[in-house]
């Protein structure tokens, strides 16, 4: 097991190709990702009223829509046709309209409307959009409650204090919310590429030298498989405490975990997501291979984690895909551990399924091992030993020569 450990070790050390996966992608995606969403939250928006009630009440909820940070009133238009023209010409990203009868209703004690129509090419302007007015005619519709009601209860207060006090995400950044989930999934990633293309050159060696690879330890299968999940969790050590505690650091990400519990918790991760690499390396053939089913597979990870739409309003089929991830499991336990302080304790269900998934790849990784790719190499050897060159045609055809 050591002899493999030791081998595979050579092995990624001299391949460049892997080191940028292992090393290099783990230290930049992580900056760049954060450097994307740097600015955390997106204020002033620019919209345009149409003001159809010209009254009083609605000049006044124009100027407390103004006053919010989430947006910026940058003009009143008279009609939705010269709105739209704005929006068009991208002077504005949000049309919000005031109804004709607005101050009437509010003089006769019936209920206001306002319309919004946002622009939904980025998110984050609609959300702003919408808590901004949320905002300013909640306030508007409490400030005129509390007037009504005044002499009857002797102050001049709210009848209902609302504040927002956010828990974890205390800036309410859009980074802090979606960074803390794809971290995780960045050491998934890379991982899984590394391992796929060191198959992958094992495979086009094999082709070269009649079914042989000169660089490969004699093993057993358990001992092959250990050996490899035990280079690749040394190797990532580093690139984990990297990603995970020390860029939320730079970037002020939310911070309430306790660092060797995240450590603890990554343990299981990482030697889920190597047992596996070893498992689906049955799908790859060659190392280009490696990046249509991996980095392709990656977004497909991110939604199915949670971090745009959560997990328990996801369908049926799509839920049991990402139960079977690690890296779905492991970025749900580091945001509450992250975000929300939970403790390791906290997570138990999410570290036992970790586990879980560890014992059933390794069992997986032993099949393929034994069952499918040592039989590979067997006929390989078998076909080279019939036709010497049969090997070195396949690969010219594959080539296209």
């Amino acid at each position: 097991m050591f002899k493999v450990m030791r081998n595979e070790f050579r092995l990624v050390l001299a391949d460049q190709g892997v080191l940028v996966f292992f090393l290099l992608l783990c230290f930049v995606y992580p900056i760049l990702y954060s450097l994307i969403y740097n600015t955390e939250v997106a204020r002033d928006v620019r919209v345009v009223i149409v003001d159809d009630s010209r009254s009083h009440a609605s000049r006044k909820i124009v100027r407390h829509i103004d006053a919010t940070p989430e947006v910026s009133v940058v003009g009143v238009v008279p009609s939705m046709s010269e709105a739209r023209d704005c929006m068009a010409r991208k002077e504005c990203y949000a049309i919000i309209h005031i109804d004709r009868d607005y101050g009437r209703d509010g003089e006769n004690g019936l209920q206001r409307h306002i319309s919004a129509y946002c622009d939904m090419s980025v998110m984050v302007r609609y959300k702003n959009v919408l808590s901004g007015l949320v905002g300013a005619t909640q306030d508007d519709a409490q400030r005129t409650q509390a007037a009504a009601v005044a002499p009857v209860l002797y102050n001049h207060g709210g009848i209902v204090n609302a504040q927002h006090v956010p828990i974890g995400n205390s800036g309410m950044g859009m980074a802090s919310a979606i960074l803390l989930f794809v971290l995780p999934l960045v050491l998934q990633q890379s991982m899984l590429l590394g391992i796929g293309m060191l198959h992958g050159g094992s495979i086009e060696r094999r082709r070269h030298c009649a079914g042989h690879d000169p660089l490969e330890v004699k093993a057993g299968v358990v001992a092959t498989v250990l050996g490899k999940s035990m280079c690749y969790l040394t190797i990532y050590a580093l690139p984990t405490v990297f990603v995970l505690h020390v860029t939320p650091h730079l970037f002020d990400f939310p911070q309430n975990a306790n660092p060797l519990a995240v450590l603890a918790l990554s343990l299981p991760f990482l030697l889920g997501v190597s047992l596996m690499g070893q498992t689906i390396k049955v799908f790859i053939n060659e190392r280009e291979s490696t990046f249509l089913m991996i980095v392709f597979s990656s977004i497909v990870f991110i939604f199915l984690s949670g971090a745009s739409w959560p997990r328990f309003e996801i369908s049926t089929f799509w839920k049991a895909v990402g139960d079977v991830v690690p890296g779905v499991w492991m970025s749900n336990a580091y945001v509450l551990m992250q975000s929300d302080g939970a403790s390791l304790w906290q997570v138990a269900r999410h570290v036992a399924i970790l586990w879980g998934q560890c014992a059933i790849f390794f069992v997986l990784a032993c099949m393929v091992e034994k069952y499918v790719s040592r039989p590979r190499y067997a006929r390989y050897q078998a076909l080279a030993q019939e036709d010497p060159g049969l090997a070195r045609r396949m690969e010219l055809h594959k080539n296209g020569d």
